[in-house]
């Protein structure tokens, strides 16, 4: 295979799983609660990536991490950061899709997942300092535009299409958490190796929710409906495992041999991929939709496509 197609080929297997993490949170809740969804998405996918915090959280190795080549400790900020990139960027968004899925079709909340970008930039001028450019703006006023067109129809003139004003503020919600933990990784812990800000995060809110999910009682449903619920454990195990998990550290891969800039075009592919599913699941898909969804991709190439600025 070419040194130059793989870049290409993770690009679109990560736009089509996560694409397709939509159509398996609603699997999953046919049997499940929302935040027993969540839970055991986030217990799966940090119980995958627990090997990574023993090594580095173990024996002489404790608290230690190689960087650039030299060992170096963790600190009680490093651990603040990352504790909270898994809160906001994995913990709460899982919940707040999970519910969501209960509100509005799989379909739409892909769509309203491709506003992330458009979030990254606004939060990241807002609380971290950076700056606009003109492309930047024009995408996050396309991104406007689309929701707008988007939401419109449903919500002021009442045109026949359902939209659950909650569901659509959960996904929003999570969409803008999502934007500010990319500026969070960006702007404090770009100093740790990639597996370090993948397999905390995820280890911290997998501990979490398994409290959670015995509290909620999680295991009433295999006496309940045996047969049901491992067919929809397994596929939040998908979610779970080849979703959150090992898709993060391929984007880590990603990153790392090509550029942020390359990785985050699979953003085109996730919501194209989410309404897919939503056709074969016969969930309504209106004019609008396909309408939004075109502006806010066209934002969204606006937005990762922005002129490099001067010094």
């Amino acid at each position: 295979m070419k040194k130059s197609r793989w870049p290409l080929i993770i690009i679109v297997l990560l736009g089509g799983i996560w694409g397709s993490s939509f159509i398996l949170i609603k699997r999953g809740l046919e049997v499940f609660q929302p935040i027993q969804v969540a839970g055991l998405r986030q217990f799966l996918a940090g119980l995958v990536l627990l090997p990574w915090v023993f090594q580095y959280s173990m024996g002489r190795n404790f608290r230690k991490v190689e960087i650039s080549g030299n060992p170096v400790k963790l600190t009680s900020g490093d651990y603040y950061f990352l504790f909270m990139s898994g809160l906001v960027g994995n913990g709460i968004p899982a919940f707040l899709f999970s519910y969501a899925g209960t509100l509005i079709p799989s379909g739409l909340s892909g769509i309203m997942n491709a506003f992330t970008p458009m979030f990254t930039l606004l939060l990241g001028v807002v609380f971290f300092k950076d700056r606009f450019t003109g492309n930047g703006l024009i995408g996050v006023v396309l991104g406007i535009l689309g929701a707008i067109i988007l939401l419109a129809p449903g919500f002021i003139f009442h045109s026949g299409q359902s939209i659950n004003p909650v569901g659509v503020l959960m996904v929003t919600a999570a969409a803008m958490m999502y934007g500010y933990n990319i500026n969070l990784i960006k702007h404090k812990l770009h100093h740790l190796p990639a597996m370090v800000k993948t397999a905390y995060p995820f280890f911290f809110m997998g501990s979490m929710y398994f409290m959670v999910l015995m509290i909620t009682g999680i295991l009433d449903h295999w006496n309940a409906s045996p047969e049901k619920a491992w067919v929809a454990l397994g596929y939040l195990a998908v979610l779970g495992v080849v979703g959150s998990a090992l898709s993060m550290i391929a984007f880590n891969i990603l990153i790392k041999h090509t550029s942020a800039l390359v990785a985050s075009t699979n953003t085109f592919i996730i919501p194209v991929v989410a309404v897919a599913w939503g056709i074969v699941e016969n969930e309504p898909i209106t004019w609008n939709m396909i309408v939004g969804l075109l502006f806010s991709l066209a934002g969204i190439y606006l937005i990762i496509n922005k002129p490099t600025e001067k010094a």
